[in-house]
């Protein structure tokens, strides 16, 4: 099977589609922000690890001995962001979107309720060092996506004399609805790769991250929310 080996550097691109209770993406008129405001985005497996079982015999030699597969519960997610979009935090953790006299979103207000239903599916885009165009004529991005994010809670900030950036934390779930996406994101003709689709592979009941390559390219860079159309 023919394969290609690339390198990721930098953080391009983010986009958040809003999701139900059941992972799917929701259709409607502010389901989805993209920005170019992120500064790390961190990805760490939290795993069990398999039951150890042991039993020595009289003499104090081992007679049995195993241990179960580790599985994976989830992958902790941590993205940091200068910068404010308050649709961004709302479709993040489902915080309250605060209004101006306008009814442009300013900012959010931040309650005990913790967003466990629903939550976002988040890509980012990343580049690809060395390659300015390919085989295919076109230049390469590394696609992550976690189908499924959840339980996303604002971390600690600081207001000094100098920059304020904010973190936000939470975890991925299985079982996604997410299917092959409601955005192209993978080139769908070999004699034309500029032509962009859905996800070749769909993604599956037990998948929590996607990563690979694609010349389809990031989306442009949006203050506040956009729709998603059916």
């Amino acid at each position: 099977m023919p394969a290609t080996c690339w390198q990721s550097i930098h953080g391009l691109m983010v986009r958040a589609t809003k999701v139900d209770a059941c992972g799917i993406p929701v259709v409607g008129p502010c389901s989805v922000v993209t920005t170019e405001g992120l500064i790390t985005a961190s990805y760490s497996p939290e795993v069990s690890e398999g039951d150890e079982i042991e039993l020595k015999n009289a003499a104090g030699k081992i007679c049995i001995a195993s241990k179960d597969c580790p599985q994976l519960k989830w992958i902790n997610f941590e993205i940091t962001l200068c910068g404010v979009d308050s649709d961004l935090f709302t479709l993040l953790s489902g915080y309250e979107t605060v209004l101006d006299w306008q009814g442009t979103s300013v900012g959010n207000r931040i309650g005990e309720d913790i967003l466990c239903a629903g939550g976002v599916g988040l890509e980012i885009w990343s580049e690809v060092p060395g390659e300015t165009c390919g085989v295919t004529g076109l230049p390469s991005y590394g696609y992550f996506l976690i189908p499924w994010l959840k339980d996303m809670i604002l971390g600690d900030f600081t207001i000094e004399n100098g920059e304020t950036t904010f973190t936000l934390a939470g975890r991925s779930e299985k079982g996604s609805g997410w299917g092959v996406g409601p955005h192209d994101v993978d080139p769908t003709d070999a004699s034309n790769p500029a032509v962009p689709g859905p996800l070749i592979t769909p993604i599956g009941p037990k998948d929590h991250l996607d990563i690979h390559l694609t010349t389809v390219p990031p989306p442009v860079a949006q203050c506040g929310c956009q729709p998603l159309a059916a």
